[in-house]
């Protein structure tokens, strides 16, 4: 039997067949588990306001009471996004992760990048680049390129243990 060239749109699709369970086994759950995923976004969105729901529309009333939580303008809270936040993972090893637990029911890479989808690793679910939460947190996103920086301790001095 011949073999011939895998079609460029099923090649993803073969790539999660084949993954061995043990890397599998390497994702967070919520990428792997949608209720899981579901309900680590709806503690976010109650307990840090995720949001805003639509990114898409002007979502006044959300911008203003952000700027309003953090102090700044409207403008600036605009700039506090998910995807330059440092709890935004985009590693390639989440994204494949993410690409796995979204499966073959539809594109996953083409879901990825459309919603420009991370992980966030404070809440711990799947986590789309033009939100924002009241957790933002400044020098993301984390793509991996920091993982040999030296480790710097953040304990406060005199703090006990």
């Amino acid at each position: 039997m011949a073999t011939r060239d895998v079609p460029a749109k099923y090649a993803a699709a073969m790539d999660q067949m084949m993954t061995p369970p043990e890397e599998v086994a390497k994702c967070p759950m919520p990428t792997q588990d949608v209720v899981l995923n579901l309900k680590n976004r709806a503690k976010a969105i109650t307990s840090a306001k995720y949001g805003p729901e639509n990114p898409k529309l002007p979502n006044e009333a959300f911008w203003r009471n952000k700027a309003d939580t953090w102090d700044v303008s409207i403008e600036d809270s605009k700039k506090s996004l998910c995807g330059n936040c440092a709890a935004f993972n985009v590693q390639d090893s989440i994204k494949n992760c993410i690409a796995k637990g979204i499966g073959n029911e539809a594109d996953p890479w083409g879901t990825i990048r459309l919603a420009d989808l991370g992980y966030c690793e404070i809440f711990d679910f799947k986590c789309a680049a033009s939100r924002t939460c009241d957790a933002w947190v400044t020098g993301g996103p984390n793509d991996g390129s920091g993982d040999d920086e030296e480790y710097v301790d953040t304990e406060l001095e005199g703090e006990e243990e």
